[in-house]
């Protein structure tokens, strides 16, 4: 360091003999306590110096690389496809030990290998962990890696690992203090229920999550008091060191089980709600039976008659819920016993073929279940049973036409579809309005339907709707198609006429194409999208039906003879299908 600073450059040099010596006199330190102290040189902050890189031989690399590859399991394929990337990669994480991670997936097909976790992994990966700058060697690395397998689904691995590896050995360890246990417990019980959750919510399942500490060994342990101790004492109580111990545990119990609580109130709630919403009723509340196995699972009573046994009111709380969810259960199944009637007969439902009898019989068993089911006979859940029933006749119907032909080269069998299903729906009201008026009253004298009528036939009327805007469009390709092609026009401009026609089908045909490319929304009676699409549709059409107007004005102009009008008449017979045109055509008739 000294070194560097006695090498100056020659600018340096030049400027000590221009010094100013009376500059530097008034300069000098004057103050008698520091004359004559030395001042000691600045010395520079020198950072740590980085750890010396391995160096491997070839044949070392070699055997590590080979080490990794043995290792490196992977889930849904037995040969795994390497790549001189990966092993590049692989060289790079053994000489330079900085780099923590080592991980292997395949993306696109392909095999990968970074040096860090994969943010996006959608069949999974294998990591390879070490400590920052431990250095492997072909001797030491089996012995000393730590390594591992996650699968596509990595919540469930993670909570997998914490809960039958991690959580054992943490609550069952006498490393930590005694002021720092509670917490570190009260914190994984934590993380551990809301990951457990997060896992099972997208199934529409409730997991109770249930901690893995010595609840038996605690609370066998003799104690001074019968009760050991009452919750809700006050926390400034000497406690002797085993109670102290156990007022903690049945705190971090009272958390998990107030967390049970909200779980089982949220899906008595939820499975209600699908009994009244669900278009289709015809389930089974696996969620509440699942959650019913639960509760006598033997670890949870313990949990549960430990806090009984210390008056904790949440395992009151929790016993009112359980008493709940039976009678959902019970409501269920009697729920099911019926409505499987009705779904085994809506699996054999022949519209619109056989429209009549098939919605007459699904009608009936619907009156069936409003007079004879104890639960589910309310205004409510009959409305939602003939909204499933309106669903059902309108998914029929879609699965009935054929999209293919209404829109492609036979508009006109398209339209018989079209018609055919619009007929099926007016069908369905009139024997429902039919039943609702005149047997009821047979059926149950006593009793009022108070079904909402517009309820039931919204989406069908929606769909009437939507069938008549296809018929519409189906129209319009017979008369601007490409199917039909208009007669030979003869005279001067024929042939200019001809063009202006073909330009005339094109335009028609890109408006077509965006019906054609929104054919998966035209049914769906909940994309109010179409309306915007058919509007567009109808105005470009409007357009097209100007410019043959424009074009039939144009040819009369051109007619020299009564031979020729005749002949323009039958050349143009296929727009009298539209009303504006055919009137302009009878007009030219009367003309010519």
């Amino acid at each position: 360091m000294s070194g560097k600073k006695e090498q100056k450059p020659e600018g340096s040099k030049k400027a000590d003999k221009m010094v100013d010596y009376h500059r530097e006199f008034l300069d000098m330190d004057t103050d008698e306590e520091d004359f004559g102290r030395q001042e000691s040189p600045e010395v520079e902050e020198e950072l740590p110096l980085e750890p010396e890189k391995p160096v491997y031989s070839e044949e070392e690399l070699i055997t590590l690389v080979k080490h990794v590859k043995d290792l490196t399991h992977y889930f849904f394929c037995d040969y795994l496809n390497w790549n001189e990337c990966c092993d590049e990669i692989i060289r790079e994480y053994f000489k330079s030990p900085s780099n923590i991670v080592l991980s292997i997936f395949y993306e696109k097909n392909e095999l990968n290998a970074i040096l860090n976790i994969p943010v996006q992994s959608s069949e999974g990966f294998t990591y390879f962990l070490r400590s920052p700058w431990q250095i492997y060697t072909p001797d030491n690395f089996r012995n000393t890696v730590s390594f591992g397998s996650v699968n596509k689904n990595v919540k469930n691995t993670v909570f997998k690992f914490m809960e039958n590896i991690y959580a054992p050995i943490v609550l069952h360890s006498d490393d930590y203090a005694s002021f720092v246990r509670n917490d570190v417990f009260v914190n994984l019980h934590e993380f551990m229920m809301r990951l457990m959750e997060e896992i099972y919510k997208p199934m529409d399942l409730t997991a109770l999550y249930v901690p893995k500490e010595r609840l038996l060994q605690t609370f066998s342990k003799a104690s001074d008091k019968n009760d050991y101790f009452l919750l809700g004492e006050n926390e400034t109580t000497l406690f002797s060191e085993e109670d102290e111990r156990k007022r903690k545990l049945v705190d971090r119990l009272e958390k998990i089980i107030l967390f049970w609580i909200r779980q089982l109130r949220r899906a008595t709630i939820i499975s209600t709600r699908k009994m009244l919403v669900t278009k289709v009723c015809f389930f089974v509340d696996t969620n509440l039976k699942h959650l019913r196995t639960q509760l006598l699972n033997a670890e949870v009573r313990s949990i549960i008659d430990i806090l009984k046994t210390l008056h904790s009111p949440s395992a009151n709380t929790l016993g009112e819920l359980t008493l709940r969810i039976d009678a959902r259960l019970k409501e269920a199944s009697s729920n099911l016993t019926y409505l499987n009637i009705l779904n085994n007969f809506c699996k054999k439902l022949n519209i619109p073929e056989d429209v009549e009898n098939s919605v007459t019989e699904a009608l009936l068993l619907i009156l069936y279940i409003w007079a004879e089911s104890p639960f589910y006979s309310t205004t409510s859940n009959m409305e939602t049973l003939c909204q499933a029933m309106s669903s059902q006749i309108m998914h029929q119907c879609i699965k009935y036409i054929e999209l293919d032909v209404v829109l492609g080269n036979n508009p006109e069998m398209g339209i018989q579809m079209l018609e055919k299903c619009i007929f099926c729906c007016n069908i369905y009201k009139t024997i429902y309005d039919n039943l609702t008026v005149n047997v009821i009253s047979y059926i149950k004298p006593d009793k009022k339907w108070n079904v909402n009528e517009q309820e039931v036939f919204n989406k069908i009327d929606t769909f009437k709707q939507r069938c008549y805007d296809v018929i519409e469009i189906c129209k319009a390709l017979i008369v601007f198609g490409r199917g039909n092609k208009i007669g030979l026009i003869g005279g001067p401009k024929g042939t200019d006429y001809e063009a202006y026609w073909r330009e005339i089908e094109s335009l028609f045909h890109e408006s077509l194409d965006e019906i054609i490319m929104s054919g998966d929304i035209i049914f769906d009676v909940t994309k109010s999208i179409w309306l915007r699409k058919i509007r567009r549709f109808r105005y470009a059409v409007l357009q097209l039906e100007n410019m043959v107007v424009n074009l039939i004005n144009d040819i009369f102009e051109n007619v020299k003879n009564i031979e020729e009008g005749i002949e323009a008449i039958y050349a143009l017979q296929k727009f009298e299908k539209r009303k504006n045109l055919r009137d302009l055509l009878q007009n030219k008739w009367i003309q010519v």
